[in-house]
Order: C-alpha cells, then structure tokens, then sequence
C-alpha cells in the first residue's frame, strides 16, 4: 500500500507550531529561533518529510488577490490572468485561492481572514492596489508576487508589459497614419500601467515635435470603483485621433461619441490596450495592443514559484512581449490626403 504524502502541515500539526514556522525553518529563512528549527527538522526527518528531486519544497497552496475594481463582471484582463495561473496550479497539485477586495477593505486594509489565520505559500497580487494594503501584506512574510504594475520603492517582484515602449508605439502608429492632434484617455495618476502608457505616448509626441494639449486628456472611469460613465466632456475642437488606456475605456468613448453624432473612424481615430475580446465585439472593431494574458500568466507562475525556492535572490522585474492588433477604429489620414 503506498504510504500517504508528509506534509508540512502534518509537521506543523505534531508540533503544535504554525506552517509557515515549518516552511520558513525548513528553507532556512529567518524569525525562527534555532531551537524550533531544530525540532522541526527532527520531526520532518522522523515523518520521512522530503523535499522533491530538485532539492525544493513541495507547494500546496497559493492565493490570487485582486481589487475587485479590476475584476469587474466585464472585464476580462484580469480574470484571464486568473483562468491561465488556476490552470498551471492545478496541473501542479496546487490549489490557488481567489480574493476579490472590495474598495472598503482595501481602504480600511482589512486583509481576509484566510490570508492570516492560514499559510499560503505564496501569493500574487493582481492589478495596483493601495500602498497601505501591501506593507500590511508585506507583514506575512510570504513570498508575493505583483502582477501587472510595480512599486519603484518596493522590493517585489513583479510580471509586466513595457507599457512605456506600448504607450510610444500606439502613439507613433497612429502618426505615421497621419494623425497629429492627438488625445489620450486615461488617469495617468491611477495605476503605473496607464502612468507609463501616458508618459509613452508623451514622448512619441515630443520627438514628433507634435503639440501636447491637456485639453485632450480625458477619464471616463472612477478610479476608485473602476466603474465606467458615459457622461463626460467631448473637447472642442476634437483631435484627430485618441490614445486609450485599455478596451473598455475605448469601447465607452464610442458610445459617448455616437451619442455626439462623431464616427469613428470617420472623424476621430482609436488605438486602445490589452485587445480583450470587447475589442473585436465592438463597433468599429478595435485597433488594440494584445498584451499576452497567458504570458503574462506563464511567467507570473514560473517567478512566483522560483522565489519561493530561491528566497534570497535578487528582486525580479519581467517584461512581456506586446504586438499591434489592427482592426477598424484607425484611419489611415496620409493615404485618404495622397489620393485626394
């Protein structure tokens, strides 16, 4: 009969001591004293407790959390992230938790109670989330993970896109189809996603020598709900075209648009982020930059797991691989003036 699996928690449970005690004296990590670490490691070699073949600790549990303004019933970005990492867990005999914060906890940095009261081995933390919540976060002692956004003054590790190089290449497609007024959709001050696609499409202007005008800067979203309005000021006069944040920022843009009688891309061209299934549903189709939710996914699973078994190594910062999606929302203005 094959013998049942030791676990840490059954090292945990002989001893009367918390798993991540075990975890952290079984993979030499500080804040347990020498004498538990010893007990620990007496026990784990009586229950036959090994570790796998590349000499690493076996993985059980990890939780996704994500603001629940990230993770809204349309949006798809995120949920994505969350199908592809539940999927790779999963055929590692992990099980992966979901938390969705609500913006009272998140203001309030009410943690769940699973994420103190049991052990994760690690955990990813999706889309920007309030700096308090993630030095309280930070207080567990578990290995994180920040999946599409950074903290330049912390040290996490983190899965991204280059959303600068994304925010100067939407930009510049646009004005080599001969756009030059251009606007940007978006609160840059937000995530540092939109902060580095707005920055991109800034300097795309400027080594252009193309007029930056704050008059073309809109939001049509709440930033604290992630909840988006049609009700917003259409700038007159309109730019030729605009760089948009993501899909769903776009797809409401149209609409208010249409409302206003202005085509697109008849009048006003639309570049937009993260080619999300809305960006083919929409009308017009949208021109998206894809920004790989399995990669990101992929390589978010691989660092986490990695840091996990190397604690100590250097703080990691991934960037993924983004392409231009064409579509109908642009118009090609330089073709439409050679023919004319």
């Amino acid at each position: 009969m094959k013998s049942k699996k030791v676990t840490m928690q059954m090292i945990a449970d002989r001893l009367g001591v918390s798993k991540v005690s075990v975890y952290k004296a079984l993979n030499n990590q500080p804040y347990v004293s020498r004498e538990l670490k010893d007990k620990i490691i007496q026990v784990a070699d009586e229950l036959g407790y090994r570790k796998n073949k590349k000499g690493k600790a076996d993985l059980s549990h990890l939780a996704f959390i994500v603001p629940v303004r990230f993770f809204l019933e349309d949006e798809h970005f995120y949920r994505n992230i969350f199908y592809y990492i539940n999927n790779l867990a999963h055929q590692n005999n992990i099980h992966l938790a979901l938390f969705i914060v609500n913006l009272n906890d998140e203001t309030e940095v009410n943690l769940p109670e699973p994420l103190t009261a049991s052990v994760f081995d690690g955990l990813f933390l999706a889309g920007e989330i309030k700096d308090k919540y993630i030095e309280e976060i930070a207080k567990l002692k578990i290995p994180t993970l920040f999946i599409d956004f950074y903290k330049p003054n912390m040290q996490f590790d983190c899965v991204i896109s280059d959303n600068f190089l994304n925010g100067f290449n939407a930009t510049n497609y646009l004005i080599e189809r001969g756009h030059k007024r251009i606007g940007f959709l978006g609160d840059y001050t937000q995530t540092s996603s939109i902060s580095d696609r707005y920055f991109g499409y800034q300097k795309a202007l400027v080594t252009r020598n193309l007029d930056i005008n704050t008059d073309w800067h809109l939001v049509n979203n709440n930033t604290e709900t992630g909840v988006y309005t049609l009700n917003i000021e259409i700038p007159d006069p309109l730019p030729d075209a605009f760089v948009c944040h993501c899909d769903m920022a776009a797809y409401f843009l149209i609409q208010r648009l249409t409302m206003r009688g202005i085509k697109v891309p008849e009048d006003v061209s639309i570049i937009s982020f993260d080619n999300t299934l809305l960006s083919e549903s929409c009308t017009p189709a949208l021109t998206s930059v894809n920004i790989s939710t399995r990669e990101i996914a992929e390589k978010s699973f691989q660092l986490l797991v990695e840091r996990i078994n190397n604690p100590h190594m250097s703080t990691q910062r991934i960037y993924t691989a983004s392409t231009i999606i064409e579509r109908d929302s642009v118009r090609n203005i330089k073709n439409r003036k050679k023919s004319s």
